[in-house]
């Protein structure tokens, strides 16, 4: 696991700033990865980076789950950043902060197992994950960014005309 990318500049999510992180407080219980996929699904809207809602909503949710059911209780924080990704594609890094200080483990479940994929999913479909211990917790985290040709894409979708326009 990599670093994330550099934290914004100071104050780069306070009012009146250009809107390039965006916090939230979450209740460490089972309603915590609704309100995330909630989050993440409007700041990225805002953005203008719904190409990378379906991806972004699902870690951030199993990210915020694993850290209300393993946490203690205490509040969940959720940040999300946009930047530019390797070769200038817009992309996020999503950041979710708990107090507890156990670190979360890979599991590796059986076929019938209905439980213990989250960390692989993440590590599957974000660029970049990782976690961080501090004194007061831990925060883990992953990085999305576009590819070259999803880019490209995107750029048309957005150029293109609606039909019957």
């Amino acid at each position: 696991m990599t670093d994330p990318p550099a934290a914004p500049e100071p104050g780069a999510d306070e009012p009146g700033a250009d809107g390039a992180t965006v916090r939230a407080e979450l209740p460490a219980d089972l309603t915590s990865a609704r309100h995330a996929r909630s989050a993440v699904r409007q700041a990225l809207a805002n953005w203008g980076l719904d190409y990378l809602s379906g991806d972004a909503e699902l870690l951030a949710s199993e990210l915020v789950a694993n850290a209300a059911e393993h946490g203690d209780g205490t509040p969940i924080s959720l940040a999300l950043r946009r930047h530019a990704g390797p070769g200038g594609q817009p992309g996020i890094t999503c950041e979710v902060t708990d107090t507890s200080p156990a670190m979360p483990q890979r599991a590796d479940p059986g076929p019938d197992a209905e439980r213990g994929r989250g960390l692989a999913i993440v590590e599957a479909l974000a660029r970049t994950s990782g976690v961080r211990a501090s004194r007061a917790g831990k925060t883990t985290w992953f990085t999305l960014a576009l590819t070259d040709r999803a880019h490209q894409v995107a750029r048309q979708l957005e150029h293109e005309p609606e039909a019957g326009a």
